[in-house]
């Protein structure tokens, strides 16, 4: 048995190196080929998907807009019809973006297919702007608007069901070459099995750990795109997330009745903690402080930080009596809690804050000027004594005020 080990003939050993060479310089012309193929071909059918999805998305805007949806830009419609008017072009002429590199169309038949559909995206662009500057309806427009549509729709059709004939003609060629590699290596296969199962093996696993890793990475990208839109300190939305929240509530407010409040929230005496304790302590009062609101507030209830101690409370409602007994049980829930210490270590620490409101449609229905006016009377708070909550108006005089004064008589210096 030994002996035999150790004397391998020399004629298998040859025939499976000279399957393993052939099978490698197959594997690369197949890695090369369909490499070749795949930056060649497939783009060209990705793009005429494209023209389709674009035109799609161009005549549902343009639809939505006709019924009077006012939230719509008529921009949006010529962006997305110039972007498949753009996937025409680059099938014809080549180009570049970032879903690959689209080389230019050699085949004289379906570059006429590509021509007649690049000019009738033309015509629909031209159908969409006249429709759009009528100012009644016109049921012969939108009918010959839709009529491009349709034509459209199934010329793109045409074009990626031809597009993938001529690539199945292409890969039939290379087929053809690659089969006849193909025998002159069968006879050999037998003899190779192990090495070719070990080459089917590792490459299994290879795709195994690439999938493994996208997984991983995809993972990642959440996290990241999460932390992207949250206070890393608190947990909750930052401003960028909050404006994204904010006129999502407004569009509600505008379309749907809603009402909806801005709440300035801000710590009275904050930065006298952060000296006298630490930072550590003040994040842990802005942890607790934030956890103490989010206790209280409903489902749908947003709070973001701003910076430092200030905060925004969105809230909405179906009406202005609502929304003011929804606030006002959350200011009033949050105010009976804040009269235990917000922090015990290392000593016990009360805190207190100062709010301003805003109200939309009431105040104003864009979300800057509704910040700027729950600032003011935020201040308005403030320069009343502080841990008040007031509502604003154009005035400043009417108000509606809650005082969160603590009533703990050894806060001393620790109560602020």
């Amino acid at each position: 048995m030994k002996g035999s080990t150790t004397n391998t003939p020399t004629i298998p050993l040859l025939l499976i190196g000279m399957t393993a060479i052939l099978s490698i310089l197959l594997l690369l012309y197949i890695h090369v080929i369909s490499k070749s193929t795949s930056q060649k071909f497939v783009p060209w059918v990705d793009a005429s998907m494209e023209i389709k999805l674009e035109t799609t998305l161009a005549h549902l805007w343009f639809e939505e807009m006709l019924a009077g949806d006012s939230s719509l830009s008529i921009d949006t419609v010529y962006q997305h019809v110039t972007l498949a008017k753009w996937y025409a072009t680059a099938i014809l002429d080549g180009g570049e973006n970032e879903q690959g590199i689209y080389y230019p169309l050699q085949d004289s038949k379906l570059r006429a297919q590509v021509n007649a559909l690049l000019y009738s995206l033309q015509q629909f662009h031209n159908a969409t702007n006249a429709r759009y500057q009528l100012t009644d309806n016109r049921s012969t427009t939108d009918q010959q608007l839709n009529t491009l549509f349709m034509q459209i729709m199934e010329n793109a059709s045409t074009l990626e069901a031809d597009l993938k004939q001529h690539i199945a003609h292409e890969n039939n060629s290379q087929n053809t070459l690659l089969f006849m590699l193909f025998i002159v290596i069968c006879c050999m296969c037998f003899i190779s099995a192990y090495s070719i199962w070990r080459f089917t093996d590792n490459r299994t696993r290879y795709l195994k750990q690439l999938s493994a890793a996208h997984r991983q990475i995809s993972e990642q990208y959440a996290k990241l795109k999460t932390l992207a839109h949250t206070d890393q300190l608190t947990g909750i939305p930052n401003r960028k997330m909050l404006e994204t929240f904010a006129h999502q509530a407004l569009s509600k407010v505008k379309r749907d009745k809603k009402w909806l409040s801005v709440t300035f929230i801000d710590l009275d005496f904050f930065k006298p903690i952060n000296d006298q304790f630490g930072h550590n302590v003040g994040d842990k009062v802005l942890i607790n402080f934030t956890n103490t609101i989010k206790a209280h507030l409903r489902e749908g209830d947003i709070l973001s930080r701003l910076a430092g101690d200030e905060f925004i409370l969105l809230i909405e409602a179906d009406s202005e009596t609502d929304l003011h007994d929804a606030l006002n049980r959350i200011i009033s829930c949050v105010q009976n809690q804040l009269l235990q210490p917000i922090v015990t270590t290392p000593v016990d620490i009360h805190v207190r804050y100062s709010a301003g409101t805003a109200v939309a449609p009431k105040d104003s229905t864009d979300f800057e000027t509704l910040v700027h006016y729950a600032d003011l009377a935020m201040y308005d708070s403030k320069k009343n004594g502080r841990g008040q909550h007031h509502y604003y108006d154009d005035t400043n005089t009417r108000q509606e005020e809650l005082t969160f004064e603590s009533t703990n008589p050894e806060e001393g210096a620790a109560s602020l």
